[in-house]
């Protein structure tokens, strides 16, 4: 229909056509009646007329309540907007019951918006779902929109050997979590007590400096005793060592269970029931309580744990054994484990002690510590039952020759150290061997753990080396969040901002551990460090920017599109080239190139530009397009930090063709 004509206009309509032998045929005439569009606008018009507006559906917002907005154009008021949703797969979200998809139906509004709200089972799924929206305009054409809701996510999983799968959103996936070595078995179960002296010498320092009454100068082993020169308490040191601690039994990929039993004199301050509690299945999601139960100073109002009183450890003895026979926990077959951390020598007599620590000793391994120098290896010693190695004494604990071996240690530091992995020096955890993909957005990509190492203004007593992704999400609660949550958007941004200082950290410390990790990149444009070990990587059709790390590593070039000069794949950036690094092309990414590689100058070269070793290829091995080849060179690798002339043994000796 004309447009002049549209909208209201009375019309003649007359039909001529012809039969099957040419012949003319009609003519037929009607008429239609013309209505009027009083208010002018073409996409409103009066019941009748005829609409030369296309509609228009659109979802504007999803937001983190699952209230999904929208805006239509030429939809009439009233009408129904039908809401389908897909997971992060791409899969239909169907009814558990009824196995038919799920959807919500609203209606236009007067202005012409709608708005709904998502099914609570779906609401905690709003950074990973898609949602279509479905109406008919005013002429019945069906109009239609999808929002992707993918924000980006951070997955860490554990240090085993595992796989992860990304969204087609922009994400950050990291193949471990990393952490520290402890007494701990990946995947295995524990019940933890953490038996801790909270006598009045825990406000001493390390050394055996007595605090002072900072007005009168007299000993004053309370709260408001102060150390000369900024130095800490014993009992802040443990405070902090047990925060890193439990830190890691939350990373831990098992159930832990954790009690926390005090003692000093009886009836004295360290001694009061309310220090000792008990918090089930460790995980980051309650490790705050834990930590504002323990507190960070010194003790005294509002700041928790709080030392006073002798040196009296066999009733957190007899409590934790208790704890360990209780029904629920005996019942659970978890390991059992106690950490006896102490700064002195008891005030008990040794007999008393020893009936209170037997029973203890049968049903837990022991782990005891000293802290500073005021307490002896042998005291220590005698009520631990484990050896060198973390393992439980075969024996009967006896006192006498079967107990186990501990340390009495007055640097902060390898205190902590030692109450968390048997060793004065921090020891990363070992790592696994993973499978990470990326997916269609602009990723970043971790085939190890995150070296926060290079992160700085934390505590480092709490936040010591190798304390990994939650390092992370400490300094962005310290500097960003206000002691919130990061959201997802905001550990993205951080990441895709500093990781070169994620990089650096990985190649400033060949402690690190790596596993033999396989990384695929997808369609975005990501960042992949894929960390110590023999890693494989495929970059994907995106332009990449990859660190490959220490080991013996190996970039992939697969054919993704025949008809592409690259075969599909991107210029990708590789930052930390090394000798024993290869590039491997799929058997069918070079058309003519002989078995013996001795034409490969016609394939592959390498030239300086603009200060930066760029890596061409020319999948027909002619040079030039214009001579009736497919293919001309393309640039494929941009190798940072090398020269061409410095990467001729990468061209003859570690290229391998399928």
């Amino acid at each position: 229909m004309p447009a002049e004509i549209a909208d209201g206009s009375s019309v003649d309509v007359e039909a001529n056509t012809t039969d099957r032998n040419g012949k003319p045929v009609g003519p037929a005439t009607d008429a239609v009646e013309g209505k009027t569009d009083h208010d002018n606008d073409p996409s409103t018009p009066d019941q009748g007329g005829l609409d030369r507006v296309d509609g228009l559906l659109e979802i504007t917002e999803i937001n983190e309540d699952g209230v999904v907005k929208g805006q239509t154009t030429d939809v009439p008021v009233g009408s129904d907007v039908v809401l389908t949703f897909k997971d992060h797969t791409g899969s239909q979200i169907n009814d558990p019951v009824t196995g038919k998809p799920v959807t919500v139906t609203t209606v236009v509004k007067p202005d012409g918006s709608y708005e709904a709200q998502l099914p609570e089972d779906l609401t905690s799924l709003t950074d990973q779902i898609n949602v279509k929206a479905d109406s008919f305009d005013n002429n019945g054409k069906p109009v239609s929109d999808n929002e992707d809701t993918k924000k980006p996510i951070t997955e860490v999983t554990t240090n085993g050997n595992d796989s992860l799968i990304g969204t087609s959103g922009n994400d950050v996936l990291a193949g471990d979590t990393g952490g520290l070595k402890t007494n701990f078995v990946a995947g295995a179960n524990y019940n933890v007590s953490i038996v801790l002296d909270l006598s009045g010498s825990m406000y001493f320092g390390m050394d055996g400096t007595r605090p002072k009454n900072p007005i009168t100068g007299q000993d004053d082993y309370s709260p408001t005793g102060v150390l000369p020169n900024g130095m800490l308490s014993r009992l802040e040191i443990a405070k902090a060592g047990l925060k890193a601690f439990i830190t890691q039994m939350a990373d831990h990929d098992g159930v832990i269970n954790l009690q926390i039993s005090t003692f000093s004199a009886n009836n004295g301050v360290g001694n009061d029931p309310q220090w000792d509690k008990v918090f089930l299945n460790i995980t980051t999601d309650n490790i705050d309580e834990i930590f504002e139960h323990i507190g960070s100073g010194k003790g005294g109002a509002g700041d928790g744990l709080t030392a006073g009183g002798g040196t009296n450890p066999e009733l957190s003895f007899k409590e934790a054994t208790d704890w360990f026979n209780s029904t629920d926990i005996k019942s659970n077959g978890y390991e059992n484990q106690t950490y006896y951390i102490t700064d002195g020598e008891p005030n008990t007599d040794q007999t008393t002690l020893d009936n209170a620590f037997k029973p203890l000793a049968e049903t837990s391994k022991v782990f005891a510590v000293g802290v500073s120098s005021s307490v002896s290896n042998e005291t220590v010693s005698r009520y631990d039952n484990t050896n060198v190695n973390g393992d439980k004494i075969t024996d009967t604990w006896n006192g006498n020759s079967n107990f186990g071996s501990a340390q009495a240690i007055a640097d902060a530091s390898k205190l902590i150290a030692y109450l968390i992995g048997g060793s004065e020096n921090f020891i990363p955890a070992d790592v696994g061997n993973d499978v990470v993909k990326g997916g269609a957005g602009d990723d970043i990509l971790f085939g190890d753990a995150m070296n926060t190492d290079w992160i700085t203004g934390l505590d480092s007593l709490q936040y010591p080396k190798y304390s990994g992704y939650s390092k992370l999400i400490a300094h962005l609660k310290a500097t960003e969040t206000g002691g919130a949550e990061p959201t997802q958007q905001q550990i993205y941004d951080f990441v895709k901002a500093n990781y070169r200082d994620f990089i650096a950290a990985d190649a400033a410390d060949p402690a690190t551990k790596g596993g033999n990790d396989t990384i695929y990149g997808g369609s975005g444009d990501d960042i992949i460090i894929a960390g110590a070990g023999n890693d494989i990587i495929y970059g994907g059709s995106g332009n990449d920017i990859i660190s490959t790390g220490r080991g013996d590593d190996t970039i992939m070039y697969d054919v993704l599109n025949a008809a592409d000069a690259k075969g599909g794949n991107g210029t990708d950036t590789w930052v930390d080239y090394a000798a024993n690094d290869k590039i491997e092309f799929g058997a069918d990414f070079f058309e003519g190139l002989l078995a013996d590689k001795s034409n490969i100058s016609e394939y592959i070269k390498v030239e300086d530009v603009n200060g930066k070793a760029v890596l061409k290829v020319d999948r027909d091995g002619a040079a030039d397009a214009t001579g009736g080849t497919t293919h001309d060179w393309a640039d494929l690798l941009i190798i940072e930090g090398k020269t061409a002339s410095e990467l001729q043994d990468l061209i003859n000796n570690q290229i391998i063709i399928g």
